[in-house]
């Protein structure tokens, strides 16, 4: 019952289930932990016309990356669909990308925002004080909340749990920092 009220609020949020769908070479053993400092300043995606721009949902000099995101194998498998970043109880969370606030409130006892942005993709986090309502615009880095309560991976530390799907597939949050590298075009034949 008690893995079946989180999958009924995300349905009921998103409008499916979540998938199981990832990219090649993205799997990780279901509940790996670890912890990755990245410098924020380094990790924005470029400025690209017609391309969302997106950046770190959280005001620090480094970020650190306490559990990764880990797809799970399965439809209803274990996993991780999203990456739990290390923040301070009442550090502000920000908006990674310009968008429309789709969701603002609780969820299963934590606050969770949800933004879709016009690329088509929507980013969540959570756990947060809501600052934000449905329906409201917002721009990159905005303040959409506060870290307030505790993610289950987390504990006893504070985290922002920080989430992205474009459709019914989630994608690692991640991944929208980084730019796309060398494109190499490559014949049919």
């Amino acid at each position: 019952m008690h893995l079946l009220i989180p999958v009924i609020a995300y349905v009921v949020l998103f409008g499916s289930a979540p998938a199981a769908t990832a990219p090649p070479g993205t799997r990780h053993a279901a509940g790996h932990q670890h912890s990755v400092v990245m410098n924020p300043a380094e990790h924005r995606s470029p400025a690209v016309p017609g391309a969302a721009s997106y950046r770190v949902p959280i005001d620090t000099g480094a970020i650190r990356v306490l559990t990764a995101f880990s797809p799970p194998r399965t439809r209803y498998g274990r996993g991780h669909l999203g990456v739990d970043l290390a923040a301070a109880q009442g550090g502000s969370v920000l908006a990674a990308g310009a968008g429309v606030v789709r969701f603002a409130g609780p969820v299963a006892g934590r606050g969770v925002v949800v933004l879709v942005h016009p690329d088509g993709i929507s980013t969540e986090y959570e756990p947060v004080t809501v600052a934000v309502v449905a329906g409201q615009r917002v721009v990159a880095g905005q303040r959409i909340g506060t870290v307030r309560g505790v993610h289950r991976g987390c504990a006893p530390a504070g985290c922002l749990h920080w989430g992205a799907r474009r459709g019914g597939a989630y994608l690692d949050p991640l991944s929208l920092l980084r730019p796309l590298g060398v494109v190499r075009l490559l014949p049919w034949n």
